[in-house]
């Protein structure tokens, strides 16, 4: 009945109000022996998600994948992504298309091959402006290279911005609606998020707010439209019911 209600109220809340407001924060927690994303909890708030605390979270799922930690998931917003590597480097990257749930269970509909090798530190991102982004992290993210489209990102034609910092040197990267987020990491552990208005409060290090945070570095964060929180409750609620 929880997830009923809740479907109805984000449904409504989709066709009622702007599309950035209406979003959820998720995160795929990181299996250290596997070395493996598992469950998947997402929260109403970003303060929930940054904090990890499972007893405010809406729902969870588990999360089947073959990617290791050092993997990327991203969204622009409608379509789900993530990175591929090989023992020399990021080479790939996959799309799950629109559908949250191929993501979950690791079904890709295409792949995408780059024209250069990146590292596995280099940190890949999306807005919900048609924006794709790269971090320069080998010695810690000292600049990001923002692409126009996921054609510019596949051929690194972009445009490069210094942070004028180093940002940890696993911090996490991620955006929606015009907010962009970062992780706060130390020693493998995330110690908080750090929100920001924009793209280019982000690069002047002007921190909207700042949320208390626990973790590993590598767990995986987004933040996905009202669309994409009902597939998730729609996910749950059938898993919910195979249980029973």
């Amino acid at each position: 009945m929880k997830f009923k209600l809740l479907l109805s109220a984000l449904a409504i809340a989709a066709t009622t109000a702007p599309l950035h407001a209406n979003v959820v924060f998720i995160r795929g927690y990181t299996n250290t022996s596997t070395n493996r994303h598992t469950t998947l909890y997402w929260w109403n708030n970003v303060q929930d998600q940054a904090s990890a605390g499972t007893s405010s979270a809406v729902g969870s799922l588990n999360f089947t994948s073959d990617a290791y930690v050092a993997d990327y998931y991203f969204t622009d917003g409608t379509n789900y992504y993530r990175t591929s590597q090989t023992q020399s480097g990021i080479n790939e990257i996959r799309s799950f298309g629109t559908n949250l749930a191929n993501l979950l269970s690791n079904t890709h509909i295409a792949s995408y091959s780059l024209s250069q090798t990146f590292s596995t530190n280099d940190d890949f991102w999306a807005d919900s402006e048609g924006n794709f982004y790269r971090n320069n992290s080998n010695s810690g993210s000292g600049s990001v290279v923002k692409y126009t489209s996921l054609a510019n990102l596949l051929s690194n034609v972009g445009t490069a911005y210094n942070y004028g910092v180093n940002y940890g040197y696993d911090d996490a990267f991620w955006s929606y609606g015009g907010k962009f987020y970062r992780t706060n990491t130390n020693n493998g552990n995330i110690l908080g998020i750090a929100e920001y208005a924009s793209f280019q409060a982000l690069i002047n290090r002007q921190v909207t707010t700042t949320y208390n945070g626990s973790g590993s570095a590598k767990d995986m964060l987004m933040t996905i439209p009202a669309p994409g929180a009902i597939a998730l409750v729609g996910l749950a609620g059938l898993v919910s019911r195979r249980r029973r």
